[in-house]
C-alpha cells in the first residue's frame, strides 16, 4: 500500500512510512495474489451459486497458509511501526481479535468440510464489512490508507473467499460493500487531498480488484473444467457402448458358434435317423431305434426351447449326448428345457453335464426302471421369483427309492454329483425313499428351497 500522508499541524511522525510500505506490503500482496490459485477448477457448474466448492487437501493448505499470513500482517505492522496512527489501541486491538476469530471459524469450517460454503463466505465478508468500518474509525486522519489499518489485510482474505464461492453477480455486491465499508471508515484520511486518495486507491485494488480479477480467472478454469467434465462423461459413454458393443459381438459369435456345433450333432443324429429311416434301412418297430427317435425328438424339443441361449444349446447337445451314450444300456431319458439363462458359465455346463451323467448312472444301477427324466429350468421370463438359483437340473426316476440318510461319502452320489456341483458353486438335494423313486436336484448357485433343506 502506499505510505501514509500525514495531517497539517501534527507534530508526530505517520506511521506509515516503516510499517506501512516495502517488505510488508510486498509480502501481503504476495499472499494475496497466491490465494487466487486456490480456486478449483471443477468446483461448479453454469452460472449460479454452488452450496459449497470442494477443495484438495493441498489447495485447502494453501488457502489456510495464506489467510493465516494475512491476519498476521497488522500485529507485524504494529510492532515494527508501532501504534501512533490509532486513536485507540484496545479498541483497534479488539476490532482486530474480533476479526481474527472469524477468520479462524472459516478456516476450521473449510478444513473440516473440505470445500468453501457460500455461508461461511457470507458470513466472512459480513465481519470483515463491520471490521473495515469500525478499524478505519481507529485510525487517525492520514493513517487510514497504511498498516495501522486493523481489519483492511484480513478483509482481504475475505474478499477472495467470496470470488471462490459465490456466484459473479453477489461476488461484485459484496466487492462494492467493502469498498463502500473501507471508504466509510478512513474518510478522515481520504478528506486530506490527492495524495490521500492515491493510497485509497491503492488499497482498493487490493480490497476489490485483485479477488475480482480472481474471480475471472476462477470463472474462466470452472468452464474450462466443465467442458473437460463434460468431454470426459462423453468419452465414458462412448467407452461403456464400446465395451457393451464388444459384448453383443462377443454373445453373438458364442451364439453362432453354438449354432455351427448344433447343426453339426443334428446332421450326425437326428438328420441321420431319420435318413436310415426314409431309406427303409432301419425297422421303426425296432425298440432300440424307438428308443433312439424319442431321445433324437427330445433333442429337438431342448434345442427349440433353448434357441435364444447359447448356453441352452450348449447344456442341451451336451445332455443329449450323455443320452445316448446311455441308451444301449436300456434307459430312456425324457429331455425337458425350459428357459435357460444365457449367463450360466461354462464350467457350470461341465459340472452339471458330468453330474446328470453319474446320476443317470445310479438309476441304472440302482433303481430297478428304466425310465427317467432330466428336467432343466431357469426363472422364468416375466416373473418376480425371489429364489436365487438361476438354474435348475433335475434328474427323477419312479424307482425302488433308497435312505439318503445311508450313503457314504466317496460313493457315486457324494462324490461325483455333490462335489461336482459344488466345485461349480452349486447345490444338491436329494429326496427319495424307499418305494417312492429318487429324485436328484442341481441349482445354481444354490436356491432358496435348496438352501433351506440343506
Amino acid at each position: 500500500m502506499p505510505g501514509a500522508v500525514a495531517p497539517p499541524h501534527d507534530g508526530r511522525t505517520a506511521v506509515g512510512s516503516p510499517a506501512d510500505s516495502g517488505p510488508a506490503r510486498s509480502g501481503m500482496l504476495s499472499a494475496m495474489t497466491a490465494t487466487a490459485a486456490v480456486a478449483p477448477p471443477a468446483s461448479r457448474s453454469g452460472p449460479g451459486p454452488s452450496p459449497a466448492i470442494p477443495l484438495t487437501t493441498g489447495l485447502i493448505g494453501l488457502f489456510v497458509v495464506v489467510r493465516i499470513c494475512q491476519v498476521a500482517a497488522w500485529p507485524v505492522a504494529v510492532l515494527t511501526g508501532g501504534t501512533a496512527g490509532l486513536r485507540s489501541v484496545p479498541a483497534a486491538v479488539t476490532v482486530y481479535a474480533v476479526q481474527t476469530l472469524a477468520v479462524v471459524g472459516v478456516l476450521v469450517w473449510v478444513h473440516g468440510q473440505g470445500a468453501v460454503g457460500r455461508g461461511v463466505a457470507g458470513l466472512d465478508a459480513t465481519v470483515a464489512l463491520v471490521a473495515l468500518v469500525a478499524g478505519g474509525l481507529l485510525t487517525r486522519p492520514g493513517h487510514g490508507t497504511g498498516f495501522s489499518h486493523p481489519a483492511l489485510p484480513a478483509a482481504i482474505g475475505a474478499g477472495l473467499t467470496v470470488a471462490l464461492a459465490l456466484s459473479r453477480r453477489q461476488a461484485l455486491a459484496w466487492y462494492a460493500a467493502l469498498a463502500v465499508g473501507y471508504l466509510l471508515g478512513v474518510h478522515a484520511t481520504v478528506s486530506l487531498g490527492p495524495a490521500a486518495l492515491s493510497g485509497a486507491a491503492g488499497n482498493l485494488l487490493a480490497l476489490v480488484g485483485v479477488p475480482a480479477a480472481a474471480g475471472l480467472v476462477v470463472g474462466a478454469l470452472r468452464q474450462a473444467a466443465l467442458r473437460a467434465d463434460r468431454a470426459t462423461v462423453r468419452a465414458v459413454k462412448a467407452e461403456a457402448a464400446l465395451a457393451e458393443a464388444g459384448q453383443r459381438i462377443a454373445a453373438h459369435a458364442a451364439y453362432a458358434s453354438e449354432v455351427a456345433q448344433q447343426h453339426r450333432m443334428l446332421h450326425d443324429t437326428v438328420l441321420s435317423t431319420l435318413d436310415a429311416v426314409a431309406r427303409g434301412a432301419v425297422d421303426t418297430g425296432d425298440p432300440v431305434v424307438r428308443r433312439r427317435l424319442a431321445a433324437d425328438a427330445d433333442h429337438l424339443r431342448g434345442l427349440i426351447a433353448s434357441a435364444g441361449s447359447a448356453v441352452g444349446m450348449r447344456l442341451v447337445g451336451e445332455l443329449t449326448t450323455v443320452i445316448r451314450e446311455l441308451a444301449p444300456t436300456g434307459l430312456r431319458v425324457h429331455l425337458r428345457v425350459t428357459d435357460v439363462p444365457p449367463d450360466v458359465p461354462p464350467a457350470v455346463v461341465r459340472a452339471l453335464t458330468g453330474a446328470v451323467r453319474e446320476a443317470l448312472n445310479n438309476v441304472i444301477r440302482h433303481s430297478g426302471t428304466s425310465t427317467a427324466l432330466v428336467t432343466v429350468a431357469g426363472p422364468a421370463a416375466g416373473t418376480d421369483d425371489p429364489d436365487p438359483a438361476r438354474l435348475r437340473v433335475t434328474v427323477a426316476d419312479r424307482g425302488r427309492g433308497f435312505d439318503p440318510d445311508r450313503i457314504r461319502p466317496g460313493l457315486g452320489l457324494s462324490r461325483s454329483v455333490r462335489a461336482r456341483i459344488g466345485e461349480a458353486g452349486g447345490e444338491v438335494l436329494v429326496d427319495s425313499g424307499a418305494g417312492q423313486g429318487t429324485t436328484v436336484e442341481m441349482s445354481w448357485p444354490p436356491g432358496a428351497w435348496t438352501s433351506a433343506a440343506g
